[in-house]
């Protein structure tokens, strides 16, 4: 537990860095010019606005192939990794479950999000964390097993939508890191591990998150 994800989610530098370059020059220029200041973060959210406006209206690119290949027939002698989310809406907090075994090994773990703005996100932080965690083990054949259909789509064919795009282009980049890796979707039975921890890590940070609001009071 305690990982935490700041804004903004799907997002990545690439996107995000020229955009708040611009707008840097447009606040510089108000000053200069209009004698007009800018509070910092109405700089940033500028900046986190136009880069979405600006992903959205993209057509999603096939994003590159990496040396490591995603394989498609089952693999052998490899670690089994399960993940899963849980969300909720009215706090757009996200709780992250999976767990990684092999063999009679079995590992769980357990983190959060703030500011997620749906399931499908959070579904794929999930997965993203928990292949960060099996490059960290030194893993190097993985199959990583989720009950989001479109989240295994989005990562095979290379063409995720806007909202999930940045967090899939991390996943893809990750992908180079181990000697096989493959990505199957499984029925929401047989992800309970998972997701039962999902929904431990969200409700331990929901209760955490009322504790604080409390003491501010």
């Amino acid at each position: 537990m305690g990982l935490t994800c700041l804004p903004p989610i799907g997002l990545s530098a690439e996107v995000l860095i020229p955009w708040l370059l611009w707008s840097l020059w447009i606040a510089r220029n108000n000053l200069l010019f209009n004698k007009k200041t800018a509070a910092p973060e109405d700089i940033i959210s500028r900046a986190v606005g136009s880069a979405r406006e600006w992903l959205n209206a993209q057509e999603p690119a096939e994003l590159s192939p990496r040396s490591r290949p995603i394989v498609e027939r089952p693999i052998d002698n490899c670690h089994r990794l399960q993940s899963d989310a849980a969300w909720r809406e009215d706090t757009g907090i996200a709780g992250l479950g999976w767990t990684i075994k092999k063999n009679t090994e079995r590992a769980s773990f357990g983190s959060h999000c703030y500011f997620v703005a749906s399931p499908m996100v959070a579904e794929a932080l999930a997965l993203r964390e928990a292949i960060f965690k099996s490059k960290e083990l030194g893993i190097q054949r993985l199959r990583c097993e989720t009950d989001s259909l479109q989240l295994v789509k989005a990562i095979t064919a290379k063409k995720p939508p806007p909202d999930i795009y940045g967090i899939v282009s991390d996943i893809i980049s990750l992908i180079s890191e181990f000697e096989l890796i493959q990505f199957r979707w499984i029925p929401r039975e047989q992800n309970k591990d998972a997701d039962v921890l999902a929904k431990q890590a969200l409700l331990l940070e929901t209760n955490d998150s009322k504790s604080k609001d409390t003491l501010s009071i």
